[in-house]
């Protein structure tokens, strides 16, 4: 049972590196497929506006220290189903028997790690695997529970080339039927909270790195106006605010206090880990 982490990635120095350092223990590959812009198809301003930061040197240190178990592939692509391509058809060459999506801002514990590959031995028929997270919001010590956020991330993909009908195998275009999903052949299976979550830093960012992600990520153009001021920037301010999802409102009920002990390991050495509001 072979899998690779898969990252499509631009700008994501904050995370990044603690997010790979989670999962080298858990999986056989990771696949950094680098972006070196911002999707073209999405910036909002001028791409030169958000140069490179220090991803890139953060992606090479990692090649170089882990070989024969992380790969890059850098690149420049117009959105990200293009970019999800791309890390897919690395799979497909290396023979890959899972595509593991992961962003460079999401961070899982060992022991939901080892569940998960648990549940994959166990569970040959699931083609897809709905992971949920918990998501931080302006630190380490506010979040939106997993059983809070309607959203049920497809995290996990069965690499089925090849389909049976009437015992006669197929050619099976594997491919990206939505940014975060793919066309795998088989059942789907969430896995429950108390089981695996994945931690998301997405919204526990300093502000420059807030406004250019509202500019740069797939869904730019879809941000309530005004969601900046109004609610990100206003919410230390207001931590009772609700309805504070940036293109579906109800989507995140509201942040709750969290105790930071619970993050994966790996965050406690993070430099946000003891601000009370990343700014």
């Amino acid at each position: 049972m072979k899998i690779a982490a898969v990252y499509c990635i631009y700008n994501e120095g904050e995370y990044l590196e603690y997010s790979v350092r989670s999962l080298l223990p858990a999986v056989e590959k990771v696949i950094l497929c680098l972006g070196t812009a911002p999707y073209s198809a999405y910036a909002t301003e001028s791409i030169d506006q958000f140069p490179p930061d220090d991803t890139g040197r953060i992606v090479r240190k990692l090649a170089d220290e882990f070989p024969n178990q992380v790969q890059v592939i850098e690149g420049r692509w117009a959105d990200q189903l293009a970019h999800r391509e791309m890390g897919l058809k690395r799979c497909l060459e290396l023979g890959m028997d899972y595509h593991f999506l992961v962003d460079g801002d999401e961070v899982y514990k060992a022991e939901h790690l080892r569940h998960i590959r648990e549940t994959l031995s166990v569970r040959p028929e699931v083609g897809t695997f709905i992971i949920k997270c918990i998501t931080f919001w302006r630190s380490f010590r506010y979040a939106i529970p997993a059983e809070l956020n309607s959203w049920r991330p497809r995290r996990l993909f069965k690499i089925t080339p090849v389909r049976r009908i009437l015992g006669i195998p197929f050619p099976h275009r594997l491919r990206f039927v939505g940014a975060n999903d793919l066309n795998s052949i088989g059942t789907i299976h969430e896995f429950p909270p108390e089981e695996a979550v994945y931690y998301h830093f997405s919204y526990a960012r300093s502000p420059a790195r807030m406004r250019e992600k509202l500019s740069t990520f797939p869904h730019a153009q879809e941000i309530l106006s005004g969601w900046y001021e109004r609610v990100w920037k206003a919410w230390p301010q207001n931590r009772q605010m609700e309805n504070i999802h940036p293109v579906d409102p109800p989507k995140f009920p509201r942040a709750v206090p969290w105790d930071p002990a619970d993050l994966p390991e790996v965050m406690r050495r993070h430099p946000y880990y003891g601000r009370e509001i990343i700014e």
